[in-house]
């Protein structure tokens, strides 16, 4: 038994290795997948008709060719199913349903009260799901899994958000929460390895195998790639949001004092403008805000429309993000580095400047090789990787399940 269980699982490995490959490369020949995998042509035809049966492969056009017949193409069927991305915010609860290449079907977004408790999520995701399948008349049996992103220390293996001091959560097993209410495979991520995922995918850093990514917002959120793994060690890596800018600074969330998120984050920007400011009508805005507890983010637009700029407070704040942009490049030597986040509405007023501070102070010419970016996907990427991550872990990632037996 143990035999045919190894059998078994050598096909199933063989099935995700070839439909991996075409899924990378788009568009690929039989003899292409064979010289690529190592697997003989044989074996390569007769997995590819497999998939071609079960509807997950499409034939879809010919090879340029010099001379003789033209190979024909292969290329990962996109509707063969659907994935369900989900994006806990502050405030909102960003959905979509994506075909298998990550093209958008359909989004929408719910508005919900700032730390919406878990029970509310599962719920609505349960509705909106029902909802947004039902309106592009998709049966249930086509959704391939759901694709969830929330801020904060998440255990992806056991589908649990360990810590999210935005939504006030603890050791909630979201996962486990889903899937008994939904009935569908769920995987759960942080939201900025979401984001960073979705930039490796479909973004500017595809080209890139060594790359960082920081968001500035509300918080302030990393990932690192390496040799083009997303970088993951028990739930807590990237917290780039934590390294210490500042001495004895402003109180994190965390707990400590002088994390970078607690000097960068909108709170500590609209408290430097407010400080900083020379009208009264700024200083009556911000009493307003803290009283209302109202939005950083739209005192800040409204500071910077009544005077037009705010130096000072941005001098600060560029200084801020350009230690920490340097921190990183000192230690991980990146190729890449992207910035994100609701903070590049104000870039013309920070970054770079933060990215002249880095190159400047940077060790060696360690730098000089690193290529500074600034996102271009907005809103949808901070999902897009929830859902590639349902897409890689279900069609490429080898379960001894599937054979049946536990393997020694």
């Amino acid at each position: 038994m143990k035999k045919k269980a190894s059998k078994e699982l050598m096909k199933d490995i063989n099935f995700r290795v070839i439909l991996r490959k075409i899924f990378e490369n788009g568009e690929i020949s039989r003899a292409s997948l064979a010289k690529t995998t190592g697997l003989s042509a044989a074996t390569v035809s007769k997995i590819v008709s497999e998939q071609m049966d079960a509807g997950i492969v499409s034939e879809v056009g010919s090879e340029i060719s010099t001379g003789g017949r033209k190979p024909i193409l292969l290329s990962i069927n996109p509707s063969f199913k659907i994935v369900f991305g989900v994006k806990i915010g502050l405030g909102y609860i960003n959905l979509v349903i994506t075909d298998l290449n990550g093209k958008l079907l359909l989004s929408g977004i719910e508005q919900t009260e700032p730390q919406i408790r878990p029970e509310k999520v599962v719920e609505l995701v349960a509705g909106s799901l029902d909802r947004m399948r039902r309106s592009l008349a998709m049966p249930a049996d086509r959704l391939l899994g759901i694709g969830l992103a929330v801020s904060g220390v998440v255990d992806p293996v056991a589908g649990i958000v360990r810590n999210s001091f935005l939504l006030e959560w603890e050791d909630v097993p979201i996962r486990q929460l889903i899937e008994q209410r939904v009935g569908a495979k769920t995987y759960v991520m942080n939201d900025v390895d979401s984001f960073s995922l979705a930039q490796m995918w479909k973004g500017k850093a595809r080209n890139y195998r060594n790359a960082v990514f920081i968001t500035l917002g509300s918080g302030v959120g990393g990932a690192i790639f390496l040799e083009g793994n997303l970088y993951s060690s028990r739930g807590g890596t990237g917290e780039i949001g934590h390294m210490t800018v500042v001495k004895d600074g402003r109180k994190c969330t965390c707990g400590s004092r002088g994390c970078l998120e607690a000097e960068a984050s909108f709170e500590a920007l609209a408290n430097d403008i407010w400080k900083f400011s020379k009208t009264r009508e700024v200083q009556r805005l911000y009493e307003e805000m803290k009283r209302t507890e109202s939005s950083e983010l739209e005192f800040i637009r409204e500071a910077l429309r009544i005077e037009g700029s705010m130096d000072e407070a941005f001098r600060n704040y560029s200084e801020i993000i350009g230690i920490a942009l340097k921190n990183v490049v000192n230690i991980f030597a990146p190729e890449y580095i992207l910035i994100g986040g609701e903070a590049l509405e104000f870039k013309d007023h920070y970054l770079k400047e933060s990215i002249e501070i880095c190159k400047v102070n940077s060790f060696g010419r360690i730098v000089q090789g690193v290529t500074f970016d600034i996102d271009e996907m907005g809103e949808l990427a901070w999902v897009l990787g929830a859902v590639y991550r349902v897409i890689e872990d279900t069609l490429f990632t080898v379960s001894t399940s599937l054979t049946g037996e536990v393997l020694e």
